[in-house]
């Protein structure tokens, strides 16, 4: 296929396939995407420059919010599932929902296009082709049934009015659903902040040290859970050298809450 070129935070998907590439590429992978590891070997860009340190944490980011699907879908077998910032995220095919649920990808124009070089629309998929933060496409889905929203690695782009004024939307429009999404602190993001911009130009927008700050932007959220990146139950699954990195890094109160995994529940 023709030379890729995404820049900012398009770009910035690359990391986390990467990383599902390289997991599944290891003896002892957390994901097991085939898929991760199918698109990184057609794609032509150079993902050297991607710290692959950072990318084998994604598939332990990715795993936790596949098992948070999978389990509301279990409950709601006829949930609508989206999926904010997709990149090129195989997250349907490694969840394999029943027919009864309807799933949207929505991302960038210029994601979505690329993303159709791989995945292809069903009755039951489709892919949106949108900011998350344009005024006109949620209402293209429905919203009389439960909705699993998953926002992995999407809010720190935004800055925290928007993040408001989007989850004001998304509370506002579905009846009652379950949203996911994580959050960095800022001292953890500093380091980040440099080498993103060096490698992608992408910009950290959001960081939260006190998560009630989150709780506090919308009336209708409750949180029901809160997972500690470094101290999700998937870690173990990876080998032990990088457990072994994760687990020393974790000694440091910086990177302790680097990055905390957010499950709110809402109803109208």
């Amino acid at each position: 296929m023709n030379q890729v070129v995404l820049t900012e935070e398009k770009e910035t998907l690359f990391i986390p396939l990467y990383g599902k590439a390289m997991d599944y590429r290891s003896k002892k992978s957390v994901l097991k995407d085939s898929t991760a590891s199918d698109v990184v070997e057609k794609l032509d860009v150079d993902l050297s420059k991607h710290d692959r340190f950072g990318g084998r944490i994604s598939a332990v980011r990715a795993k936790q919010y596949d098992e948070w699907a999978k389990d509301f879908i279990v409950k709601n077998k006829n949930a609508v599932v989206l999926h904010l910032g997709c990149g090129l995220d195989a997250r349907i095919t490694r969840t394999q929902p029943p027919a009864s649920v309807t799933w949207f990808d929505v991302d960038y124009a210029e994601v979505i296009s690329l993303r159709k070089e791989f995945f292809s629309e069903t009755n039951e998929y489709k892919m949106i082709a949108s900011s998350i933060i344009s005024e006109n496409w949620l209402e293209t889905i429905p919203a009389d049934r439960p909705a699993f929203i998953i926002a992995e690695g999407v809010f720190e782009y935004l800055s925290e009015k928007e993040v408001k004024t989007f989850l004001d939307r998304l509370t506002h429009y579905f009846s009652h659903g379950q949203i996911a999404f994580d959050v960095m602190n800022s001292s953890s993001s500093g380091s980040r902040k440099e080498k993103l911009k060096e490698t992608t130009g992408a910009t950290i927008r959001w960081t939260v040290d006190d998560i009630s700050e989150v709780d506090i932007l919308n009336s209708k959220l409750k949180r029901v859970e809160t997972v500690p990146l470094f101290k999700s139950v998937f870690m173990k699954k990876l080998p032990f050298g990088f457990r072994l990195i994760f687990g020393f890094l974790t000694l440091f109160s910086k990177y302790k809450n680097a990055m905390r995994l957010l499950r709110y529940e809402f109803k109208q």
